[in-house]
Order: C-alpha cells, then sequence, then structure tokens
C-alpha cells in the first residue's frame, strides 16, 4: 500500500495529537488526586494559615479574604473556617475573589502552585 506524503503527514498528526490528548488526561487525574488528597489533609476547621495554602497567598490577603461578602466562619470557635463551605465558597465565588483581589490565575495554574507549596 503505497501513502502519499499528506497521508503520512496526516498520520503523524493524528498520532502525535492522540499522545497529547492521553498526557493531558493522565495529568488531569493526576492533578484531580492531588487536589482531593490536599483538600482531605486539611482539619474540618480551619485556621487562617490553611486558608492561605488553600488560596495560595500569604496571610494579609487572608484578612481580605475572610471579609469579604458570604465568606463562612464557624459560629462555634473564633477564627475558624469550615473547610467545606470554605472550599464550595471558593469554587463557586473564584470570578468574585479572584478580582476582588486583583488574582487572575487559571485553574491549571494554581494547581500547579500548589503542587509546589506542598
Amino acid at each position: 500500500m503505497n501513502l502519499t506524503i499528506d497521508e503520512l503527514r496526516e498520520a503523524l498528526i493524528n498520532a502525535e495529537l492522540a499522545e497529547m490528548f492521553n498526557q493531558a488526561y493522565k495529568q488531569g487525574v493526576e492533578d484531580g488526586r492531588e487536589l482531593v488528597k490536599f483538600e482531605n489533609s486539611l482539619s474540618t476547621n480551619l485556621k487562617k494559615e490553611d486558608v492561605a495554602k488553600i488560596f495560595n497567598v500569604e496571610l494579609p490577603t487572608v484578612e481580605k479574604i475572610i471579609r469579604m461578602n458570604g465568606f463562612p466562619k464557624c459560629r462555634a470557635v473564633t477564627a475558624r473556617y469550615p473547610r467545606d463551605k470554605v472550599l464550595q465558597w471558593k469554587e463557586e465565588n473564584e470570578m468574585y475573589w479572584n478580582e476582588r483581589l486583583g488574582i487572575y490565575v487559571t485553574h491549571q495554574e494554581s494547581l500547579r502552585l500548589m503542587r509546589t507549596s506542598s
């Protein structure tokens, strides 16, 4: 069977794309595992230091975050924040807190930053 140069080129591109998609999928799965592992390693009542790790910011910025509208706080214990509600608030309000803090980091970049800070 004789293939033209264009057919060979197309086959090579398809093979390279398939490999790239496979690697991206594997990286996405690994990022998801790392994120779940990180989130589960946190206590159920977070301190400001934990909030700083979640948002990948310094403590002075945490002060701004915890004062934002709707940021969840523990009613029984002062200066503690419920982990699951904080994670939910972070995801649901990403545009809001990014805009308020002037942070414009993609989700993928935040995962990379989280991996390097662990």
